[in-house]
């Protein structure tokens, strides 16, 4: 805290600039500045940005920031009522045990189920129905968009027992059959990971990505490592730790894979100069992304990796880097036209992108667009429980607080910390 006061009121001093008028540029109140100099607040991570860029410290006061909260934990399961548990095996067994106030009465008992039966893995192989992968795939598409208005805790265990249960059949599959079989699970895997991240647990996240890594390189197929180094860039992106992003998205690139990966692999570079306050490597890392984008070929080997709901998931990275840079004016346009694209069934979605357009603009004080279009992001911000979404949302509400007496962010602010402690 000390340490970025002292060099906060170095660089303003040196420039000129009175507690008053910066204060004015960072739309702080001079009051809360003069605590930070001081060492008696703490800076959020916005506010040192702000100063870095008004001072032109180009990042050497954004460095000095604070690391943004994690995800808020989820609470303890009600051991008061009934608790399913599921274990899954690689193997493809498993079985589900009830817990309650008489869990050790239920083991052995009727209300566990194992499966499958002791001895039957053993067996014979067993041929895989030509239209199993199909009717997995489609499953998959559907399962997509389940998840983008439904909960994560709900659509998890769907994703887990599916990967499982095509990892069971690959043991008995032709080699054909068994490598498209394997690359299907690693699908599964991979998407179980993201909706562990969503439930705010990185660590499961991390494990699930792995295991798709196994399964895709079990196929033969290299696509899936170098889309999860762009994935641990992406949970350093939610931790504001740009040295993190920039290490795993490199390192995404030293792998190899399609154009498409190398691209997203290049947007996570691109937010993390921005973060840096680096505008021209910044440039130059999105115009890398475009040109990568536009040599993208349809994959050969199954729906490609990545969203799939967003029409331009580079249009949205420029927007928001250009956010972070401090132009935003500029961001604001490139958000909300691309916001106004993202289909209305697509909730998940809306609530992360509406989050970071009502924050972009709340920060050029257009409260009255910022909770026109945070309104309606906060609902779907509800439905989907998302931990992501509910760091942007953190970031939104910090920013709102600065105008509290506004009647309209008076109205709004109930229901934003309402969607805050949804779990």
């Amino acid at each position: 805290m000390r340490a970025f006061g002292v060099e906060l009121r170095r660089r303003r001093e040196e420039q000129g600039i009175s507690l008053t008028k910066l204060a004015t540029l960072v739309n702080y109140s001079k009051s809360h500045l003069s605590k930070v100099e001081c060492g008696r607040k703490l800076p959020s991570v916005e506010l040192a940005r702000q100063c870095d860029r008004q001072l032109n410290a180009d990042g050497a006061l954004a460095k000095l920031a604070p690391a943004r909260e994690s995800p808020e934990p989820r609470p303890d399961a009600d051991h008061e009522g009934e608790v399913w548990t599921m274990h899954l095996r690689t193997d493809g067994s498993g079985g589900f045990h009830a817990l309650g106030e008489n869990a050790s009465a239920l083991f052995g008992g009727a209300n566990m189920l194992s499966w499958p039966p002791s001895g039957q893995l053993a067996g014979s192989p067993v041929p895989v129905c030509p239209e199993g992968g199909a009717t997995y795939e489609r499953l998959l598409v559907e399962l997509r968009h389940l998840g983008q208005a439904s909960r994560p805790s709900a659509v998890l265990p769907i994703a887990a027992t599916v990967t499982s249960a095509l990892r069971t059949q690959t043991d008995a599959a032709s080699p054909a059959d068994r490598s498209r079989l394997l690359l299907l699970a690693a699908r599964f895997a991979e998407y179980t990971g993201w909706m562990a991240q969503d439930l705010g647990n990185d660590d499961a996240c991390g494990w699930w990505t792995r295991y798709a890594v196994a399964l895709a390189e079990a196929a033969g197929d290299i696509e899936m490592s170098s889309y999860a180094s762009v994935r641990a860039a992406e949970i350093s992106l939610y931790r504001d730790d740009p040295l993190g992003v920039l290490t795993a998205a490199c390192t995404a690139l030293e792998k190899g894979g399609s154009p498409r990966t190398r691209a997203f692999a290049m947007q996570r570079i691109a937010q993390a100069h921005a973060l840096l306050g680096d505008e021209p490597a910044c440039m130059r890392a999105l115009q890398e992304a475009a040109d990568l984008r536009d040599r993208d070929g349809q994959s050969p080997r199954g729906a490609a990796l990545g969203s799939a709901t967003m029409r331009d998931p580079l249009a949205f990275t420029t927007g928001w880097c250009l956010f972070d840079l401090g132009r935003l004016k500029q961001s604001v346009e490139v958000l909300g036209a691309e916001f106004a694209t993202v289909p209305d069934h697509a909730h998940r979605v809306r609530a992360r992108y509406g989050a970071r357009l009502a924050l972009a603009l709340a920060s050029q004080k257009a409260l009255d667009h910022a909770c026109e279009v945070a309104e309606p992001t906060i609902a779907a911000a509800r439905l989907v429980d998302s931990a992501t979404v509910r760091v942007d949302l953190r970031r939104l509400a910090r920013t709102l607080r600065r105008w509290h007496q506004e009647p309209m962010v008076r109205r709004m602010m109930p229901e934003l910390a309402s969607a805050l402690h949804t779990s």
